[in-house]
C-alpha cells in the first residue's frame, strides 16, 4: 500500500498532550544515554528510532490510547531530528585547548596556539573550572552561552528555510521525494496496522532483521574478541591499483545504502553511477599517471601512495583535489535551480504573501519566515564579526545569509528530485578563511578555523520529506517545525546537566569515557589546519562554477527539448559520493524498477509497486532493531573488559 496525500482541509495536528508526554519521556532517555554512548565509545550507535516509534505505540495501545497517525508522525520526526539539540561537549573539548599539551606546544605566528584562543572561546587556563569540572561557572559562561546563542539562531534559520523550500517543492512544484513513501509507510504501518501490516510489513522485518545480524556481528566481535570476518563493506582498490593508481573501488553491502537505491530514480542512479566511476576511480588516477592531469593538481601526484585504503583515497583527493569542484559545482545547481523554477518561486511567495491563502493556511506566513530567517542569520553573521576582529561582515554574511539562501533550495530539490541530499560543501569556510589568512591577526586566523560561522541549509533536504511525508498522512507542516524546536529544547536542556555531571564524576578526557583520549590526536589536528597548511586552492572554485553551471544547463536544456533521461540531480549525487554507494544504489533501483516488476509480471508488477514502501519501511525497522540490540551488546561486552574474571 502506498501511502496516499491528504488535502489540507484533510491536516490536523499531532502535537497532542499525550504525544507530548511521550516525547518529553523518550528525549530525557535518549539524550542522556546518547551523551553516555559517545563518551564511552564502543557501541555501534543510538537506538534506532524505528525501535523506539514501534515500542512506544505500542505501550500506548496496550494502555488503551492508540496513537493516532499525526501523533505517531510528530513523534517519528522528532526523534529522527533529535541530532539538532546543541552539544556541550564541545564546549568541554575547547576547554581543554587551552590548557592541552599540544595546543600550548604548537606555534603560529611565534604564539602558542592556547594563548591565542580569545575568552569568550574558552576559559582562562589558570581558571578553577579544571579543577571543579564544571560548566556551570562564571568562567565558563561565555564559553557556553555563545555557541549556544550560534547553536539557536541556526535552528531559526533552517527551520524558516525548511518551511520556505517545502512549500516551493512539496505544494507548488510538488517533487516525488522518493524516500518519503518509505517514512510514510512506517508511519502508517504502526498506527493503523492495515492488511499490509502483516502480508508485507512484518515479514520483511523479520528478514531484515537475520541480515543485519550477520552484517553488524562482526562489529560486536571486535569489541569482544570474537574473529567475525566482515561483510558489509568490501574494498576492491587494492585489485585496481595497478590499473588504475588513486582511483577507489568498492561496495557497500549495509541495508540502508540498497533501500535507497529501491526508491530511486532509475536515471538518477545511472547518471550517479556514471558521474562516481569517472571521478573517484578515472580522474583520481588520471590527477596521479597522466602528464597533463597531472599538472592541474600536482599535489595529489606527490601525496598519493600505493597502499592507501579506500577511505584514506577518498579523504585525501577530496582535500587536494575534489573540495573546490564540489563546492563550485553546488553553487552552480543552486543557481540554476532558481532560474529553472523562477516562476514556482515567485507563486510561492505570492502564495504564502497572501495572509489565508487557500494552499498555503497550513504555513506559516512569508513575511514571518522571511523576518525569522534575515534576523536570525544576520543577527549571526554581526555577532560573528565582532567576535573575530579582521573578518570583514560581508564575507561572513555571504555565508550565513546569502549560501543559507541557496544551499536550502539546493538540498531540498535533491531530496525532492533523487533522494539522496548534497548536504554542506566539504572544507567551505576553511576555504573561506584560507583566501584571506594573510590579512587576518593570527588570534583570528586560529578561532575562525575551530569555530565557524553557522552554515543553514543542512536540514533542508529532510525538513522538505518530512513536511512531503505530513502531506501523505494528514498531518500539519508546522508540526515539523514545532516538533524540531521542542526537541532541541529539551534535548539541549539535558544534554547540559548530562555532561556537567558525567565531567564531574570523572576527568575528559579519561579512560573513564575512552572515546575522549581522542581529544589529543583532535587538537594536534586542529593545530595544523590552523596553521594554514591544507592545500586548498579557492581559485578552483570559480572555473568549477561555470563548468558545472555550462554541464547542468545543457542538461536540463536536453531534458526539456529532447525529454531524454539525463538526471542532473544524478550528477551531482555522483560527484559527491563514491562508488561504493553508487553502485549500491543502481542495483538497488535496477531490481526495483525493473527486473523484479518483470519476473512478476504485469500485474503482480503493480502490486510490488504499491507494496514497496511497506516493504522496505519493514526492512528498516528490522535493520533498527538489530542496530539496538547490537548496541546493547556492545556495551555489555566493553562492560565485561573490567571484570577480575
Amino acid at each position: 500500500m502506498e501511502p496516499t496525500s491528504s488535502s489540507a482541509g484533510q491536516r490536523v495536528s499531532g502535537l497532542t498532550k499525550r504525544m507530548l508526554l511521550i516525547l518529553v519521556m523518550l528525549l530525557l532517555l535518549l539524550v542522556s544515554s546518547n551523551v553516555y554512548l559517545a563518551l564511552a565509545g564502543g557501541a555501534l550507535g543510538i537506538l534506532s528510532t524505528y525501535t523506539l516509534v514501534l515500542l512506544f505505540t505500542y505501550i500506548s495501545r496496550y494502555l488503551g490510547a492508540d496513537l493516532t497517525k499525526q501523533e505517531v508522525y510528530a513523534l517519528f520526526y522528532a526523534l529522527t531530528f533529535s541530532w539538532v539539540f546543541f552539544n556541550s561537549y564541545t564546549v568541554i573539548y575547547r576547554a581543554y585547548l587551552r590548557v592541552g599539551e599540544v595546543t600550548n606546544s604548537f606555534l603560529i605566528r611565534g604564539e602558542p596556539v592556547a594563548r591565542l584562543l580569545p575568552s569568550w572561546f574558552a576559559p582562562p587556563a589558570g581558571s578553577p573550572v579544571f579543577k571543579l569540572r564544571t560548566l556551570f561557572h562564571p568562567d565558563m559562561a561565555l564559553p557556553l552561552l555563545v555557541p549556544l546563542t550560534f547553536a539557536v539562531l541556526w535552528l531559526l534559520a533552517e527551520l524558516s528555510m525548511v518551511m520556505l523550500a517545502s512549500y516551493l517543492f512539496v505544494e507548488v512544484e510538488a517533487l516525488p521525494f522518493p524516500y518519503a513513501q518509505m517514512d510514510a509507510a512506517f508511519i502508517t504501518m504502526v498506527s493503523d496496522r492495515p492488511a499490509e501490516w502483516l502480508r508485507g510489513f512484518l515479514p520483511a522485518a523479520g528478514i531484515m532483521l537475520f541480515i543485519a545480524t550477520l552484517i553488524y556481528l562482526p562489529s560486536v566481535g571486535i569489541m569482544v574478541g570474537l574473529p567475525v570476518p566482515p561483510i558489509g563493506f568490501y574494498d576492491f582498490t587494492p585489485q585496481i591499483t595497478d590499473v588504475l593508481p588513486g582511483g577507489v573501488l568498492a561496495i557497500n553491502f549495509y541495508p540502508w545504502t540498497l533501500a535507497q537505491g529501491f526508491l530511486m530514480p532509475l536515471e538518477v542512479t545511472v547518471a550517479a553511477l556514471v558521474t562516481s566511476i569517472l571521478v573517484w576511480t578515472v580522474f583520481n588516477s588520471l590527477f596521479v599517471t597522466h602528464p597533463f592531469f597531472r599538472s592541474w593538481f600536482p599535489d595529489w601526484a606527490r601525496e598519493y601512495q600505493r597502499g592507501m585504503s579506500y577511505w584514506m583515497i577518498v579523504e585525501r583527493s577530496t582535500l587536494r583535489v575534489w573540495a573546490p569542484i564540489q563546492l563550485g559545482a553546488q553553487l552552480a545547481l543552486s543557481v540554476l535551480i532558481v532560474v529553472r523554477y523562477r516562476r514556482e518561486i515567485a507563486r510561492a511567495l505570492s502564495a504564502l504573501a497572501k495572509a489565508g491563502s487557500a494552499g498555503a493556511r497550513d504555513y506559516p506566513p512569508l513575511s514571518v519566515l522571511l523576518a525569522t530567517f534575515f534576523a536570525a542569520s544576520g543577527f549571526a553573521a554581526v555577532l560573528y564579526s565582532l567576535l573575530l576582529p579582521g573578518i570583514p561582515l560581508h564575507i561572513v554574511a555571504a555565508i550565513t545569509v546569502g549560501l543559507g539562501l541557496l544551499i536550502p533550495l539546493t538540498n531540498a530539490y535533491m531530496t525532492g528530485k533523487a533522494g539522496p541530499s548534497l548536504g554542506y560543501p566539504p572544507y567551505m569556510w576553511h576555504t573561506v578563511v584560507y583566501s584571506m589568512m594573510d590579512r587576518l591577526p593570527a588570534s583570528t586566523q586560529v578561532t575562525a578555523i575551530l569555530f565557524g560561522p553557522p552554515t543553514i541549509g543542512g536540514m533542508a533536504g529532510g525538513g522538505a520529506q518530512a513536511i512531503k511525508v505530513a502531506s501523505m498522512v494528514g498531518a500539519r507542516p508546522t508540526d515539523f517545525a514545532k516538533t524540531v524546536a521542542l526537541a532541541f529544547a529539551i534535548g539541549t536542556v539535558v544534554n547540559i546537566l548530562i555532561v556537567d555531571t558525567l565531567w564531574r564524576l570523572a576527568p575528559i578526557p579519561s579512560m573513564a569515557y575512552p572515546s575522549t583520549v581522542g581529544m589529543r590526536d583532535s587538537s594536534a589536528y586542529d593545530c595544523v589546519v590552523a596553521s594554514g597548511v591544507l592545500p586548498l586552492k579557492p581559485h578552483v572554485i570559480l572555473p568549477a562554477f561555470g563548468f558545472f553551471l555550462l554541464l547542468f544547463a545543457t542538461l536540463e536544456s536536453l531534458n526539456v527539448i529532447f525529454h531524454l533521461p539525463l538526471s542532473v540531480a544524478g550528477v551531482a549525487i555522483g560527484l559527491t559520493n563514491t562508488p561504493a554507494f553508487t553502485i549500491m544504489f543502481f542495483v538497488g533501483a535496477l531490481l526495483s524498477h525493473v527486473i523484479i516488476p518483470k519476473l512478476l509480471g504485469e500485474e503482480r508488477g503493480k502490486k510490488w509497486v504499491e507494496l514497496r514502501p511497506v516493504l522496505l519501511a519493514g526492512a528498516m525497522l528490522g535493520d533498527g532493531l538489530a542496530g539496538s540490540i547490537f548496541t546493547l551488546l556492545g556495551l555489555i561486552g566493553r562492560a565485561s573488559w573490567t571484570w577480575p574474571w
